[in-house]
């Protein structure tokens, strides 16, 4: 007894460490100790400001100003200031060039991007981590708050938030673990579950892409399904992620 309660423990106690790590924000569009007041515009070269990297390389973010009056995210967060990225990162597609935020992260983990586009066009904000697009996210109206939140479910690296064209930052978060794990209010439709030794996909309303890790990152498999599904799987503690139109969003796993 004593040696099967050991088993149903140690993994519990890996996964909410994997889940319930520091977070790190970088509140742009406010004067306080995560962001000096001295930094109004940066023309050229790179700085870090507690481990984010801005870089400028050839090429200027603009000048710090005043967010729009009344501007408020969905998770309530109210700027005070802008600060504009000038123009494209540039870059191959997956690693930007100039005018970009980089940062290391030691495992999975949630970013969350706040922003507003300066124009339309479809200018974007992208979150990578140079060999993949983590997530984007746009709009044709500069009157809107955009919150991307995205997730790294890598064993480590670097990750990089850039623009295709010239948007305007306010807040960038990091969680060391993919935050929303069983979230019930996430947009995404399609559920995902383990019951014994079947992981059963449900309710799928458009095509998904899931992805299952294992709890140290490892990718164990990967698939795309546009119909409900069952299949068996190893036993052990996995994160799932799935991505729709609709977004994206993590469940845990515990296939017995």
């Amino acid at each position: 007894m004593k040696k099967q309660l050991l088993y149903f423990i140690l993994p519990m106690l890996l996964v909410t460490t994997l889940l319930t790590a520091q977070d790190r924000t970088w509140e742009i569009g406010t004067t306080s100790t995560s962001w000096p007041a001295d930094l109004a515009q940066m023309t050229t070269g790179e700085q870090v400001i507690d481990g984010l990297t801005v870089a400028a390389v050839s090429a200027t973010f603009g000048a710090m100003r005043p967010a729009p009056s009344g501007f408020t995210f969905s998770d309530g967060y109210t700027p005070d200031n802008e600060w504009p990225g000038n123009g494209s990162s540039q870059g191959d597609g997956l690693t930007p060039a100039r005018r970009y935020f980089s940062f290391p992260v030691s495992g999975p983990s949630t970013i969350k991007v706040y922003f507003r586009v300066n124009g339309t066009g479809g200018r974007a904000c992208v979150v990578s981590d140079g060999t993949a697009e983590l997530g984007r996210a746009t709009s044709e109206d500069s009157s809107v708050p955009l919150l991307l939140t995205t997730t790294y479910n890598g064993t480590g690296g670097t990750i990089y938030v850039w623009a295709t064209s010239s948007i305007n930052y306010h807040k960038i978060s990091v969680v060391d673990g993919v935050l929303g794990v069983n979230d019930n209010t996430s947009p995404v439709s399609t559920n995902v579950q383990a019951i014994g030794n079947r992981v059963y996909v449900s309710n799928v309303k458009t095509a998904s892409e899931l992805s299952i890790y294992s709890i140290t990152g490892a990718l164990v498999k990967s698939f795309k399904t546009n119909n409900d599904m069952d299949f068996s799987f190893k036993s052990g503690l996995y994160i799932a992620t799935i991505k729709t139109a609709e977004g994206q969003k993590s469940v845990k796993l515990l296939v017995k």
